[in-house]
């Protein structure tokens, strides 16, 4: 049964108004507007709907709403106001306040009983559609719930299968996937990139099967090309991995129903992290904002990985001179904003790569 409070100081409408009403509703009567802000504070059970004289002694109508609105359990508690008052003022007023309906005095019980049926029918509406949001709501987040279970068991399936076949890929995933969370979160706390921080959780966890391309290249190429020896075939070939791995993660996309921002990701960081800033990168020569954003940061610290464990001319570099390397490569081969903000977190960098 829905509960309706009627404040009035007059007790003959105050009689009235609980007779005609109290067949359908449970109806707490109220003879003055500070004891009705007495009772809304005080009761466990709020109403759910309030009949509001507006012309009352020491505290009127218009004060009562006025602090309800301004208390978090009462704000939203439907309000109609009755009052003898006929002008348009004190109605536009009582609408600017807030209330759902007004009522002039003199009111017939059947007109007021009508006013109040319309808003409980209201409130009752108001309420179903709550509880269907509610219930959408708790869909959407069972479904997320498993596309982020998908999306976890994809790539540690992957990650599994590249440490299987050489546990430096593995090793490099993981690291990756660290570095990629310092700096997406830098990334994502300077709001310079749009990226939210479900977006840099989602890259961050894509990042790790950027190199699933290599899974298709001959161990030779790839441990020549390790080891410095790679033949300028072997260099062609492993170039390959990016399109090769996009296309492997484009057969999975096209299983999944509408968007999913991981596959995207993981898509963009596979095929495009070898692209440059300057367009001489490969395999389609994109430059500047034209490469995702999730592969410009990616390149980066793929970048900074390589050359700390695999190094150049098969000399690995310290910390401060991968750094140097990186700043030496600012607008050729990397997104300088992005740079910028790696520099900034390079402490952080240096305490997981050790």
């Amino acid at each position: 049964m829905y509960r309706v409070m009627i404040v009035d100081d007059n007790m003959a409408n105050l009689i009235m108004a609980r007779k005609t009403l109290e067949e359908e509703y449970e109806v707490i009567p109220v003879s003055s507007g500070i004891s009705a802000l007495e009772c809304l504070n005080d009761m466990p059970e709020l109403p759910d709907l309030v009949l509001l004289d507006v012309d009352m002694p020491n505290v009127n109508g218009f004060q009562v709403i006025s602090e309800m609105k301004n208390i978090p359990k009462l704000v939203n508690i439907p309000i109609i106001f009755l009052t003898a008052q006929d002008d348009d003022t004190t109605e536009l007023e009582s609408y600017n306040l807030g209330a759902m309906d007004y009522i002039r005095k003199p009111y017939t019980a059947n007109l007021l009983k009508k006013r109040v049926d319309i808003q409980i029918q209201l409130l009752s509406q108001r309420r179903k559609l709550d509880d269907m949001n509610k219930s959408l709501n708790n869909l959407v987040q069972e479904k997320n719930k498993k596309n982020l279970e998908l999306q976890y068991s994809i790539v540690a399936m992957f990650v599994d299968l590249m440490t299987k076949r050489d546990s430096f890929y593995g090793d490099h995933a993981k690291r990756v996937e660290q570095y990629m969370d310092i700096l997406v979160s830098a990334m994502v706390r300077s709001g310079k990139f749009g990226l939210s921080a479900d977006d840099g959780t989602t890259i961050c966890c894509a990042s790790q099967i950027h190199d699933i391309g290599k899974l298709c290249i001959a161990d030779q190429y790839v441990n020549n090309d390790r080891a410095g020896k790679a033949g300028e075939f072997e260099h062609e070939a492993l170039k390959t991995h990016t399109t090769l791995g996009a296309d492997m993660l484009s057969k999975v996309t096209q299983l999944s129903a509408g968007e999913n921002n991981f596959m995207s990701y993981a898509y963009n960081m596979c095929r495009n992290h070898h692209e440059r800033w300057d367009g001489n990168g490969y395999p389609d020569r994109l430059s500047g904002e034209n490469i995702p954003l999730e592969a410009r940061a990616l390149a980066v610290v793929n970048t900074y990985d390589n050359l700390r464990n695999i190094g150049v001319d098969g000399k690995r570099l310290s910390h401060q001179e991968a750094l140097m390397k990186i700043k030496f490569m600012k607008f050729t081969s990397f997104d300088p904003a992005v740079v910028d903000i790696f520099l900034s977190t390079e402490r952080e960098i240096k305490n997981v790569a050790g």
